[in-house]
């Protein structure tokens, strides 16, 4: 174990005259004793032989891959590495709206022409649900793309029939790359939807910080295409560093050993026990069973849409009454993202604070204006944003004009806006919306919510 090789080196007198300067010796409580860099003996991350490869073949036997790379820069590097692998610059892709903010970047830096789809909302909410194979088979055949990217599970859990997209992709000769990021844990229980990768997935990559018991930071690149694994291995060496942190591939090995040895039914039975208690809430709610194609029933999204609060409300009352902190706030629900280490006792006092929370909240029928109803129209491909003259203009009068930035609500950092689209009214509405209920809005060039840059055409 990977472990085992850093503790035997650190107490065997070896003086480092090596990176990293703190010369193993522990500042605070890091355990930086344990903290090498890539001499001998400790194997290679962009070529692994050694210590590494033992890692990633865990990793393999884990997930039911034939190559799974480690990642020390979280799934945004493997997406970069993995959009980069899978084309060339020029083809298309075709991206769910939803894409993770690093799947728009990849697109950008490798020069790709972009078609979006947008998932409909579930149904009562203004959550995006899943990718429909019919929808999915209709823009193959109007595109002609190399490459498909869909994010399952969403934020929220949603999950998408990927068997199905597979088989529609490859019929039309693309490929499939899922950002699974959020379902680290899938394999785990058959209590979990399925992994992408088993469903035919080209690559997937998942976030093992996300909800796996590793350090922030840590994520896997899996795939079973034997034809992409060097180019795969080729291009993380490109986005990836080439000084990767030895604490954080050690607990990426400890996480997926510790998935090995321990059972997941106490969790899973604590999210069964606490969906069945909160059935009783009656303005506040937690989604279960959503009209999609299946739902990670770990991922607890706490909706108020009968409730006079807005979600970042509900979350700061989590926090400052309760001392409950949340994942994230939407504009009507808040997510407080679940594991495997998760209590007994921190879903008991989850439920406590929801169930007071719950009797002193008004009832309320919002009307729920908070998602895109269509993609802004596309004037062109965001790599070609730099060669237009930028003009700052006020943001409520920019309708008609060709945004230059990214505008996104982070997290979880899913763009209402692209550079080369044309901001509409439903775009300005939409933001306002949002900001309204306390959601925080950016934007890549720092000028919203007040100004927004555009194209002088």
């Amino acid at each position: 174990m990977l472990y085992d090789k850093l503790k035997a080196y650190a107490e065997s007198g070896v003086y480092p005259f090596h990176m990293p300067g703190h010369k193993r010796n522990r500042i605070g409580a890091l355990p930086l004793e344990l903290d090498v860099t890539e001499i001998h003996g400790f194997d290679y991350l962009h070529d692994p032989k050694g210590c590494i490869r033992e890692a990633e073949h865990l990793a393999e036997e884990l997930y039911r891959v034939k190559r799974a790379f480690l990642l020390v820069d979280g799934s945004t590097g493997g997406i970069l590495a993995a959009v980069r692998a899978m084309t060339k610059p020029h083809d298309t892709v075709i991206l769910a709206r939803n894409c993770h903010k690093s799947v728009y970047n990849a697109a950008e830096l490798c020069g790709l022409d972009v078609a979006y789809y947008l998932p409909a909302p579930v149904a009562g909410t203004d959550i995006l649900g899943s990718v429909l194979p019919e929808q999915m088979e209709d823009l193959l055949t109007r595109y002609t793309p190399k490459l498909v990217v869909v994010t399952s599970p969403t934020y929220e859990g949603i999950c998408s029939d990927i068997r199905q997209l597979a088989a529609i992709c490859h019929r039309h000769g693309a490929r499939l790359l899922v950002d699974e990021a959020h379902g680290a844990h899938f394999p785990f229980s058959d209590r979990f939807p399925p992994s992408a990768v088993a469903c035919g997935a080209d690559v997937t990559v998942t976030s093992l910080h996300k909800t796996m018991p590793a350090p922030t930071q840590t994520a896997l690149l899996l795939t079973n295409n034997a034809e992409l694994e060097k180019e795969l291995q080729r291009q993380l060496a490109v986005f990836e560093t080439s000084s990767p942190s030895y604490l954080l591939m050690c607990g990426m090995e400890e996480s997926l050993r510790y998935a090995q040895l321990h059972s997941f039914k106490e969790y899973t039975d604590l999210l069964d026990d606490f969906y069945q208690r909160t059935q009783a809430l009656q303005k506040l709610r937690v989604l279960r069973d959503p009209a999609c194609f299946a739902f990670d029933f770990g991922k607890l999204v706490i909706t108020a849409y009968h409730a006079a609060v807005t979600g970042s409300e509900l979350a700061s009352a989590l926090r400052e009454t309760y001392r409950i902190e949340t994942e994230m706030a939407a504009a009507h629900y808040v997510i407080a993202m679940t594991s495997v280490c998760d209590s007994a006792e921190g879903f008991d006092r989850l439920f406590a604070a929801l169930t007071e929370l719950d009797r002193q909240i008004k009832y309320s029928d919002k009307e729920i204006k908070t998602a895109l109803a269509t993609v802004p129209q596309k004037r062109f491909n965001p790599s070609r944003a730099y060669l237009y003259r930028p003009e700052t203009v006020p943001f409520d009068k920019a309708e008609g004009a060709v945004s230059l930035e990214y505008v996104y609500a982070y997290p979880p950092g899913i763009p209402l806006l692209v550079p080369g689209e044309v901001i509409d009214a439903d775009t300005i509405e939409t933001v306002h919306a949002l900001c309204d209920s306390g959601v925080e809005i950016t934007s890549s060039g720092n000028h919203l919510p007040q100004f927004i840059a555009v194209a002088d055409l």
